[in-house]
């Protein structure tokens, strides 16, 4: 007597408990059964006497099949199933990832790589599949070429939010090594450089340490684009311009062989941990793939038709290429202006950036493309520089003026890029004819502003000391800033200057006074760029790269003085704009042109989404704006996207906090928030449930050591000494850090 154990008898639903027009079946150890619900695209499993299934595969969460016929289980637990009507083999991976493996241009065909309407499929004890390939009357053999999981050959670095480069690069070749217009550059594992010298037919390749080529690769090539080598050596050579093919080159041997067969050069080539090479084929708009453990020359395609367009499917002009360890493929489709991933199995593609893909970022043309081991993407592009996506969003490292140019810190149209095993950046800097090379400056996953960690109860200072005077900054300061180095920045609002002084000195080392008007606001980012408010006249702010007059550019629109200034780890500069009662942001990197209002409604006032004069802000890592709502005599927190602040601090808050015109704010590691009470003439420090006073306890306005007059803005140093601008005493003090119990 049969048993009914899936599906009704004349429901075909596609419920969990119904089937249509079922096909294939498999049952593994634990007895659970697998389905391929041929009419209703989808394998389900339904466990050891359920009789409602599991969708496994046919969801939008997993993989789109048309009409599966066959499913076999591995040993693992990993399922294979026959597509038919998309004529392909697809199997599943670790985290429920799906890929093609047999069929992969869903195109039917009798090749020897095709199929037509397969209906079923099977191992044999090595490992080999054969399929019934049913409208082709035949069944094919598909051996198993390997097993194993490759290393990556190349630097994949872990990079934090915060992570930073030199913006001045050294050039490592030059034309006269690397001739006209390079574009590729791999870097193995053990810091071997290769890079494609196309007017000399020839890939240069440097060992670690060398500062010239120790040998090149040269017999039988012509404009030779690109290399990527192996972990154990062997390199792969582009030789696509006339010989239309790939050359493979064993590790210490003289002589090649052909491995694959391209119609057109390969731009830039990939090789992932199943030991695939990757080629992207610019000038017929596609990606191909072959396993370098199979004979064959002949790849097959994975990405493009082969015509230019820009849908889903289509590339324009593909360049840089990478693979994730998932085996989702990323292509800079350059004509398009975006980068494609190409999920495993899947001809269309996501857009994840630019062109598509609101809220990320403008590209122009991009060229190379890595992902770090968090999976944040690395990209250059025609703007003439280098962006690297983070937790909040894209930011620019590296050429961020965007202007073409042969300083040490511009571009001109760069093209791939790679890492050595130190975590520096080779950048191939084509209309210039060399390579750059960056030096890691910071990887360490902290905040784009410095911030010190304190106990609640062990936060005390000593009487200050003066540091500057009115001889030297001018009356009335009201921006300070001390970097990662301890290097002092001063906004002298009198002057219209900036001034800079290393640690310990007492006398400014550079002098800045460009065509600043009354700066009354400063912040320097952790590259080392200065942002400065020149809002009173010239209704701007302004970025100083490099500390250089010589390179100062625009990066905001303002219609007055910027009392507060802010770059978030996503890199939006913030403006706390006093006589317009809001705070705005922008894009640091110069690709807005229009600000986002943030907080404040234009207008003064005193409900949640209202400020009056907001001067002092501060953003946290979790994008959190805090703003020192002055005429409002309280600290104001704004959510992420929120319009509606709510009341850290003031006289109705637990708990009570007198305030009087607060014009700063700061934020320690561990969310301890320092005050600038301005007309208290003090500085406090708020915890959850404790308020203390910490400099100028008095209250009362005064210039002896340990009284302020109405105190600006403060920073720390790595010490966790604070700097205060006391304004109207028209100098800046020191305090000192006393690790102790100030309740002794």
């Amino acid at each position: 007597m049969w048993i009914g154990i899936a599906g009704t008898d004349c429901t075909t639903t596609s419920s969990s408990n119904t089937l249509k027009n079922p096909r294939g079946i498999f049952v593994d150890t634990n007895l659970n059964l697998y389905v391929a619900d041929c009419g209703n695209d989808r394998i389900q499993q339904f466990l050891s006497q359920q009789l409602n299934g599991i969708t496994i595969a046919g969801s939008p969460t997993t993989i789109t099949l048309d009409c599966p016929s066959g499913i076999v289980l591995d040993g693992d637990g990993y399922v294979f199933i026959v597509d038919t009507n998309n004529h392909r083999i697809v199997a599943s991976r670790p985290g429920n990832i799906f890929q093609c493996i047999v069929g992969c241009s869903s195109i039917a065909g009798s090749t020897s790589s095709q199929l037509y309407y397969p209906s079923t499929m099977s191992f044999d004890s090595y490992g080999n599949i054969y399929v019934v390939d049913s409208s082709n009357n035949r069944i094919q053999k598909f051996t198993l070429i390997s097993n194993t999981t490759y290393p990556y050959s190349f630097n994949q670095p872990t990079l934090c939010p915060t992570v930073t480069w030199s913006t001045n690069g050294t050039t490592f070749a030059n034309q006269s090594i690397i001739g006209t217009s390079p574009f590729g550059i791999f870097i193995s594992i053990n810091n071997t450089v290769y890079a494609g010298d196309r007017t000399n037919a020839r890939i240069q390749i440097w060992y670690e340490g060398s500062l010239l080529p120790n040998r090149n690769i040269s017999f039988d090539m012509s404009n030779t684009m690109f290399a990527v080598a192996t972990a154990s050596g062997d390199v792969y050579v582009d030789n696509g311009y006339v010989n239309f093919r790939v050359d493979y080159w064993p590790v210490g041997k003289t002589t090649s062989t052909p491995i694959l067969t391209t119609n057109g050069r390969c731009f830039t080539m990939f090789i992932d941990t199943s030991n695939a090479l990757y080629c992207s084929i610019w000038l017929f708009h596609r990606v191909t793939k072959k396993w370098l453990n199979d004979n064959g020359t002949t790849p097959i395609l994975i990405a493009g038709t082969g015509a230019a367009g820009s849908t889903a499917y289509q590339l324009y002009y593909p360049l840089g290429i990478f693979v994730d360890l998932n085996f989702n493929l990323y292509v800079c489709d350059c004509n398009n202006d975006r980068i494609q991933q190409f999920q495993l199995g899947q001809t269309n593609a996501v857009t994840v950036v630019g062109n598509g893909a609101p809220g990320t970022i403008t590209l122009n043309c991009p060229q190379g493309v890595a992902l770090d081991t968090n999976g944040y993407i690395i990209l250059t592009d025609q703007s003439n520089r280098l962006i690297i996506s983070g937790p909040y969003g894209f930011r620019c490292l590296l050429g961020c003026s965007k202007v073409a140019g042969n300083s040490p810190s511009q571009f001109n149209f760069p093209g791939t890029f790679s890492f050595d095993s130190y975590g520096n950046l080779y950048v191939v800097d084509q209309n210039n004819n060399r390579i750059q090379k960056f030096l890691l400056t910071s990887n360490t996953c902290n905040a784009t502003m410095k911030q010190k960690s304190f106990l609640s109860d062990q936060i005390c200072y000593s009487n200050g000391s003066t540091l500057l005077t009115r001889d030297t900054i001018g009356s009335t300061p009201y921006a300070i800033f001390i970097d990662s180095f301890n290097t002092l920045y001063v906004a002298s609002l009198i002057n219209n200057s900036v001034l800079i002084l290393t640690e310990e000195s007492t006398t400014p080392i550079i002098s800045l006074s460009g065509t600043f008007s009354r700066p009354y606001s400063i912040f320097v980012s952790i590259t080392g760029d200065i942002y400065v408010d020149n809002g009173y006249a010239n209704s701007r702010v302004d970025k100083i790269i490099n500390s250089s007059l010589s390179n100062v550019v625009s990066v905001m629109n303002v219609p007055g003085s910027c009392y507060g200034l802010f770059l978030d780890i996503n890199n939006y500069l913030y403006c706390s704009l006093r006589d317009f009662h809001r705070v705005i942001k922008i894009l640091a990197d110069g690709t807005m042109n229009t600000t986002i209002v943030v907080a404040g409604n234009g207008s003064a006032g005193a409900s949640a989404y209202m400020l009056n004069s907001p001067q002092g802000i501060y953003v946290d890592n979790s994008l959190n704006l805090y703003v020192a709502d002055c005429k409002n005599n309280r600290i104001q927190k704004f959510l992420p996207g929120i319009l509606n602040g709510t009341t850290l601090a003031d006289n109705s808050t637990t708990p009570i906090v007198t305030l009087n015109c607060p014009t700063g704010i700061v934020i320690d590691t561990n969310g301890y928030v320092f005050i600038v009470d301005s007309n208290n003439h003090r500085i406090l420090g708020l915890y959850i449930y404790e308020v203390r006073c910490l400099i100028g306890c008095s209250g009362s306005s005064g210039s002896s050591s340990n009284t302020l007059s109405f105190p600006q803005s403060i920073a720390f140093d790595s010490y966790g000494n604070i700097y205060v601008a006391d304004r109207n005493n028209s100098r800046i003090q020191k305090f000192n850090y006393v690790l102790s119990d100030c309740r002794k």
